[in-house]
């Protein structure tokens, strides 16, 4: 069930291989998920910096407000700590 839900997700089709990352990861501004930087659905580039995102909706929502979206990554870092 996992596998066709996987499929169903992502496009993928029974048997079909899918391409390997880097495995270089990165952390997805908005919503925290793990992102392979080389499979990432959209980036974009802010104050000098390259950001990766799981979905396109994510990266629509932070290019309307990147501070928001650093803020907030930055204060949840170091109430971690």
């Amino acid at each position: 069930m996992a596998g066709r839900f996987r499929r169903l997700l992502f496009g993928e089709r029974s048997g079909a291989k899918t391409p390997k990352g880097s495995g270089r990861m990165a952390t997805d501004p908005v919503c925290g998920m793990d992102v392979d930087e080389d499979r990432a659905a959209a980036t974009s580039e802010y104050g000098g910096k390259t950001y990766y995102f799981c979905a396109v909706g994510c990266k629509k929502a932070f290019d309307k407000d990147p501070e928001r979206y650093l803020n907030e990554a930055t204060s949840m870092h170091r109430s971690e700590h």
